[in-house]
């Protein structure tokens, strides 16, 4: 399952509305169509350059390459960075357990392993933490594209306490940003809950 996970990410994405944690409870997380992504989240076609006061961090350069014989180590850009407004693109991993106030941004389109031994699974190590600025009231929903995030930036290994994973880099979105986040995970949340009738 997990070499099929990292062919067709996008199809596990969307085919994997339940997850099943090794004790054996169902644990729902909502997805969202893409017509019904925030265009304040959507990246259609080219970006530009980001707003001012913003600098564009990629995921590329959150390490220093080549990877040297100490491993990882944060790239000089990154250390200037600490602090400061960025925009990122990339993919939204909801977390296990489901959070209303934070999630992944990955530079791939990869969902996190239930079946593979504690953290040993398919989240790429520049994966990024992200906090919204006040809870989204919801679970944070799977969307699926790329999503252009606006925030400040911090610097330094951070343990989340509810899933036990390690962050290297958090984003804390700007309130905009976080508005378009709240919306969404709540409009997910509604979607699960209320069957669509057709007329």
């Amino acid at each position: 399952m997990s070499a099929l996970r990292r062919l067709l990410p996008g199809l596990l994405l969307a085919a994997l509305p339940v997850l099943v944690h090794a004790h054996g409870e169902a644990v729902s997380i909502p997805s969202v169509a893409a017509r019904d992504v925030p265009r304040a989240l959507a990246v259609r076609g080219e970006l530009g350059a980001p707003p001012r006061g913003v600098v564009e961090l990629k995921f590329g350069e959150i390490f220093r390459t080549p990877v040297g014989p100490l491993g990882l180590e944060p790239s000089e850009k990154l250390a200037t960075l600490d602090g400061k407004r960025v925009r990122m693109v990339g993919y939204v991993v909801p977390l296990y357990p489901p959070a209303e106030d934070r999630f992944l941004l990955s530079p791939l389109a990869v969902d996190i392993g239930h079946e593979d031994e504690s953290l040993a699974d398919n989240i790429p190590p520049s994966a990024v933490m992200v906090h919204l600025s006040e809870p989204a009231g919801a679970t944070i929903p799977r969307i699926p594209g790329l999503v252009r995030l606006t925030g400040t930036l911090s610097v330094g290994s951070r343990e989340d306490a509810a899933s036990g994973r390690v962050s290297s880099v958090q984003l804390t979105l700007d309130a905009p940003v976080t508005r378009a986040v709240r919306r969404v995970s709540r409009e997910a949340a509604r979607s699960a809950e209320t069957p669509r009738h057709r007329h």
